[in-house]
C-alpha cells in the first residue's frame, strides 16, 4: 500500500536509501541514491550507488584522488544491497523535494531502506576529503567525529 504522498516526504532524510533513474546519470537504468543531508529549504543532497567498482576505482586513480573517496557498503541484514556496493563520494547530486514529489506520483521512486551509522560516517568522510566537491555542498554535510 501506498503512504499519502507528505508522508513519503515527510520522512525523506539522512541516510535512507531511494532506487530511481535520474536524468543526471549517463543511463536511464534507475540507481541507488542514499540521502546525505535534507537542508533547510528542501534540498536533498544524495549520492548515487554502483555496483562497478573497477569504473569507481579507474576514476579516482586516474584523477590521484584521495582512496577514502571511495566507500565499499557489503551487503547486509541493516541495508538494502544484495552485493558489493560502492560509493564515489567526488560526486553527489542534489534534488528539490519538488523532484520527489512529482516521482513519487509516478511511482518512479521507492524507498529501500538505510545504511548504518559507520558507512554514513565514511561516506561524509568521503565527500570532505574529496577536492571534486564544492565547499558550498561540504559546509552543509555533517563532519563525522
Amino acid at each position: 500500500m501506498k503512504i499519502p504522498v507528505g508522508l513519503f516526504i515527510a520522512s525523506l532524510g539522512e541516510q535512507k536509501v531511494y532506487y530511481f533513474s535520474s536524468t543526471r546519470l549517463n543511463t536511464e537504468i534507475p540507481h541507488y541514491f542514499i540521502c546525505l543531508k535534507r537542508t533547510n529549504n528542501d534540498i536533498l543532497i544524495m549520492s548515487c550507488c554502483t555496483s562497478q567498482f573497477e569504473t569507481v576505482r579507474r576514476f579516482i586513480q586516474t584523477r590521484n584522488l584521495p582512496y577514502e573517496t571511495l566507500v565499499c557498503i557489503k551487503p547486509a541484514d541493516s541495508n538494502p544491497f544484495t552485493k558489493e556496493t560502492y560509493i564515489d563520494c567526488n560526486n553527489v547530486h542534489t534534488f528539490t523535494i519538488e523532484e520527489f514529489i512529482d516521482m513519487y506520483g509516478s511511482d518512479s521512486v521507492t524507498y529501500s531502506g538505510e545504511i548504518s551509522d559507520n558507512y554514513y560516517s565514511q561516506i561524509l568522510t568521503g565527500i570532505h576529503k574529496s577536492p571534486l566537491i564544492d565547499l558550498e555542498i561540504k559546509e552543509q554535510l555533517p563532519i563525522p567525529d
